[in-house]
């Protein structure tokens, strides 16, 4: 398929992928410029109609489902016998990889990723949909550490399909829940044990319940307990190997009750996992050592007894030792209180105390700074962003959360809202409805109420109307509501009367009764029929007819004049001899549709009438259409078309 364009937008670069329900591709979306997934089904589902029918209705499903850790779904089609979907492309490993190249994790990872992978459940399962199939190939990380869960709604379809093929069912039976491999009705618990199944598995590299067949796995999955994870990894946190042992009960209700629930589990291992990281991660630095002794400007050494002075000359010494012992008892007594004001003020810098963060989502900017204040903490504006819902100038988040214990001084970083991003309102009338959808979804509009209206005019599931209306600066993510055409309303057919002899006045009024339109009338000269007479009628009698079809009459003149009687005998010879001629012809058409996909066959008629299209329908390939057409005069032909080809050219038999 590499180079090939579906429906006309996506452009198949490269095979990226190759699962077994499957062959997923990357494509150049030409229609918004950007790269995407475009994953396309192997044959023998897509033969079979009651697997794409239900793959389509949960695929649909799952394109309502827009979170971070969710890959999201953009469109859902088919061309041919190719059914795809198109979703976002991501770059990075599946878990199975990561896995299988690394083996072992650390605590904080494993955490971290079941947390993202319990986010989007969470998400899913609110919105009423179960995965089914949660297993590391279904879980992309991406480089910067993002978790996105894809394959959501198509384990739905493959769940009500019949599938028989090895790889198929060996493939995720290492990960059913207990419930699914006895075949009942599965429930959000049952995404929660399979989470559970990959949390084990990243700790220990292995699958808790390995056999040599499939069902031999799924009687270990209903029956019997993993092991230990303290077999595997001694130093385990307590708490994350309580929790995992919860999502692996066999009884769903033994499990935690929601995703929700293990998302704040999740939360509290990972404050506390990073709390002891930091504890551990703190050394102690030593005060620097206090020296004895002191060395200054001046000596009070005892040294070899000095002269005598004079007694006034002695008390002036006295004096000015006095003083300058006072200068240095001052001295000392400053340097003191120095010293011992940095060995309370050095551990406070070094070690300050710790205090819980308080909320400040929600608050205004300035409110926010002073909260965090009070609680010896820095307010740091990370990002401003557009947000509908969050006035300007309130936060929107906080990093680190709100109860987490960190130091003084700390910086809380925090995102502010912009308010409502305005936008000028696209277009979407005269779209198809799903392009319409598609693109008002991704230029960060919602989709409001649909009404639906019958247009003649306008081809079914086209957008005709749309509020608010094109050009209007409104706020992104607005609700848009749509009116879509359903196209003619339907008709009811009926058989069209023999109107043969019958006069053609009266003709006329019966077809104003029968909501039928007078199209073409033509006089003709007749031995059979009285003037005024319906000799002819197109369509003929018995053909399925509906209200506002043309009908074209040919009527009698009565017979022709006789021309004045011939002098001579030559006059005699040349007098033309008048004869009833019937012109029109009929001709059975046989039609083999070539094998392939469904194709549309067109049958015109060209005669006194004119050119008109007297058969158009679409048809399976491989099938046959047979059909009798009428044609009037010397030169009616027939002209038959198969999608864009002429198939026959001929003219009626005389």
């Amino acid at each position: 398929m590499i180079g090939e364009v579906l429906v006309n937008r996506y452009e198949i670069l490269e095979k990226i992928g190759d699962g077994g329900m499957a062959l997923v591709y990357s494509a150049k979306d030409h229609l918004l410029n950007r790269v995407v997934a475009v994953k396309v089904l192997r044959d023998q589902f897509a033969h079979d109609e009651q697997f794409v029918e239900r793959f389509r209705r949960e695929a649909r499903s799952a394109a309502s489902l827009s979170h971070p850790n969710i890959v999201n779904i953009y469109d859902v089609g088919e061309t041919g016998l190719n059914h795809f979907i198109v979703m976002e492309y991501v770059q990075g490993n599946n878990l199975h990889d990561l896995i299988r190249k690394q083996g072992q994790f650390s605590q904080g990872f494993i955490v971290n990723v079941g947390k993202q992978i319990a986010m989007g459940l969470a998400h899913a399962h609110y919105h009423g949909i179960i995965h089914r199939d949660i297993k590391p190939h279904n879980i992309l990380i991406t480089e910067e550490g993002r978790v996105k869960v894809t394959d959501f709604g198509i384990a739905q379809a493959m769940s009500a399909t019949n599938l028989t093929q090895t790889g198929m069912v060996l493939g995720s039976v290492h990960y059913f829940s207990p419930e699914q491999a006895r075949g009942v009705n599965v429930q959000a618990s049952s995404d929660l044990y399979s989470l559970g199944i990959v949390l084990y598995e990243m700790i220990t590299g292995q699958q808790p319940f390995r056999a040599d067949s499939a069902i031999a796995i799924a009687l270990k999955q209903i029956q019997e307990s993993p092991a230990p994870l303290r077999n595997f990894a001694s130093d385990l946190d307590g708490e994350l190997e309580d929790l995992i042992f919860r999502l692996l009960a066999k009884e769903p209700q033994k499990r935690p009750a929601s995703a929700e629930e293990v998302v704040r589990i999740f939360q509290r291992i990972e404050r506390r996992l990073e709390a002891e990281g930091e504890e551990h991660g703190e050394q102690t630095m030593p005060l620097p050592a206090v020296k004895s002794g002191w060395k200054g400007g001046f000596s009070l050494a005892r040294g070899k007894q000095q002269k005598k002075q004079p007694k006034k000359q002695q008390k002036k010494q006295q004096k000015s030792g006095k003083s300058k012992l006072v200068l240095i008892l001052v001295f000392l007594l400053v340097l003191g209180g120095i010293g011992f004001g940095l060995v309370r003020l050095i551990p406070l810098l070094l070690f300050p105390d710790e205090v819980r963060v308080p909320n400040v989502v929600g608050l205004f900017e300035l409110e926010a700074q002073r909260t965090l204040r009070d609680s010896g903490l820095i307010l740091k504006v990370e990002r401003s962003v557009f947000d509908n819902e969050i006035p300007a100038g309130y936060i929107i988040s906080q990093d680190p959360l709100a109860g987490r214990l960190v130091k003084q001084q700390r910086e809380i970083s925090v995102w502010v809202s912009k308010g409502a991003e305005e936008v000028e309102m696209p277009s979407v009338i005269g779209l198809a409805t799903r392009e319409a959808k598609l693109n008002l979804t991704q230029s960060g509009f919602v989709l409001g109420s649909e009404t639906e209206v019958f247009d003649p005019e306008v081809s079914p599931n086209t957008i005709l109307e749309q509020w608010p209306e094109p050009g209007e600066v409104v706020a992104k993510g607005t609700a848009v509501n749509l009116v879509i055409s359903k196209g003619q309303r339907a008709i009811v057919s009926f058989p069209l009367p023999d109107f043969k002899g019958q006069d053609f006045e009266a003709v006329k009024m019966r077809l104003g009764e029968l909501g039928l339109i007078l199209g073409n009338s033509w006089p003709e000269n007749s031995t059979i029929y009285r003037a005024g007479q319906v000799i002819e009628q197109n369509p003929a009698a018995g053909t399925e007819v509906q209200q506002g079809w043309k009908i074209d009459f040919v009527y009698s003149q009565g017979q022709p004049k006789p021309a004045p009687l011939p002098q001579t005998s030559q006059e005699l010879e040349e007098q033309p001899q008048w004869t009833h001629e019937n012109l029109w012809k009929t001709l059975e058409v046989t039609v083999n549709v070539p094998n392939g996909p469904d194709q549309e066959v067109v049958i015109l008629v060209i005669d006194d009438f004119g050119a008109r299209e007297v058969y158009r329908e679409t048809h399976k390939g491989g099938s046959r259409v047979v059909r009798t057409v009428q044609g009037r005069g010397e030169g009616a032909q027939l002209q038959v078309y198969i999608g864009a080809k002429q198939f026959l050219d001929q003219k009626f038999p005389d």
